[in-house]
């Protein structure tokens, strides 16, 4: 049995039709040629070759190693690791420990940012700038600030028990500094947002939360 169609002078016919092969496509290839360590499904950003100790495991989802020089960011991580390794500290011990008769003293944290004087704010922000400007020499942009080439990110040069002397350690003391750092921000905004929902020091809400 055939069937065939002939319209006029044109015939058509399935059997006078070429064969056609169908083939099965390899599949697709989604391998990133320059994965990043911590997140494999994106490329590689700039910070993971960047040979600064904590940054090889590229974890950077935003690129932003892309526009901002990563040692001007590693020099800004480590201040603010620093600064909230003291503040987290402090944010603590002060709901136990105050100076005799220093006035609009309160062991709530949020509070004693507007209860002190502004004298005494004034004297914080003195010392602040006199570190800041030392450390900085008038260099606080990421296109000055590094001119130097043997300058390191965070090096103020102050070791008063010379821990950097002793090369062998000195590394593993870089990073642990670094993660500390980076796990004091996270607790000094966690206890920010503590005092603020509970209304209560940090130690005064555990109380309540755990008895």
């Amino acid at each position: 049995m055939s069937l065939s169609l002939t319209l006029g002078p044109l015939s058509f016919s399935p059997a006078a039709m070429p064969a056609v092969q169908v083939t099965r496509s390899s599949g697709v290839n989604m391998a990133i040629a320059n994965p990043s360590k911590a997140v494999p499904f994106l490329s590689a950003p700039p910070c993971q070759s960047s040979k600064l100790a904590g940054a090889e495991t590229g974890f950077d989802p935003l690129y932003l190693s892309e526009y901002i020089d990563i040692k001007w960011a590693r020099e800004a991580e480590l201040k603010h690791g620093r600064i909230c390794m003291l503040a987290a500290t402090g944010y603590f011990f002060q709901e136990f420990l105050a100076l005799p008769g220093f006035p609009g003293y309160t062991p709530n944290g949020i509070e004693a940012a507007t209860s002190v004087s502004p004298e005494s704010l004034a004297q914080i922000v003195l010392f602040m700038s006199v570190v800041e400007y030392n450390s900085n020499l008038n260099k606080w942009t990421q296109d000055t600030m590094f001119t130097d080439p043997k300058r390191e990110p965070g090096n103020l040069g102050f070791d008063p028990l010379h821990f950097g002397d002793n090369k062998a350690s000195r590394a593993r003391l870089e990073m642990a500094e670094l993660k500390n750092g980076r796990l004091a921000m996270l607790a000094f905004s966690g206890m920010i947002h503590q005092t603020l929902v509970t209304g209560k020091p940090v130690w005064a809400s555990l109380q309540d939360i755990f008895a």
